[in-house]
């Protein structure tokens, strides 16, 4: 059992930043630039403009990758940075993972958010390149592809079969 209470400064900054569950999260980036963790950014530009007809895609992005960020705030319908206009002194974690139990549900790679998230005890669908037996979050809503389990590499995902697996699930 590894529920948390999440202290109510981030709920209700959380609550200011996502006012009601038509969002969906997406945290697409991986740590470590060396290691093959993230799906091409083009097709997670396809996924958010497919939800976005329906939801508002927010992203869950460190301010560092402000190239990706601007590619999406061009390419994305409706993109969203809830961080971006959240209290300096709530930029933690925590915030994110309040943020995360507010979204319809979550698109995420293997990364330390996609950990953050699952203490949302949201419905959260991580991809992961390989491993994800060993890394998956205990949650019991996310949903898991192991692309090496489906004999693919993350960055050929394309983006009609993260769309399935979200609409199957």
């Amino acid at each position: 059992n590894y529920k948390i209470q999440i202290p109510k400064e981030f709920v209700d900054e959380a609550n200011k930043l996502i006012p009601n569950n038509n969002y969906i999260g997406f945290s697409i980036t991986a740590g470590h630039q060396f290691r093959k963790k993230e799906i091409n950014i083009d097709e997670i530009i396809k996924v958010a403009n497919y939800f976005s007809e329906k939801y508002i895609p927010a992203f869950f992005i460190e301010k560092k990758y402000d190239d990706i960020i601007n590619k999406l705030k061009q390419s994305v319908n409706k993109a969203y940075f809830p961080e971006q206009q959240a209290s300096e002194k709530l930029k933690k974690p925590m915030l994110v993972t309040a943020l995360g139990a507010l979204t319809k549900f979550n698109i995420t790679i293997d990364n330390g958010i996609s950990h953050m998230l699952s203490f949302s005890e949201n419905k959260n669908f991580v991809f992961y390149n390989k491993s994800s037996i060993k890394f998956k979050p205990l949650n019991e809503k996310t949903v898991v592809y192991d692309c090496s389990l489906n004999n693919t590499a993350i960055d050929n995902l394309n983006s009609e079969k993260i769309i399935e697996i979200i609409n199957k699930n």
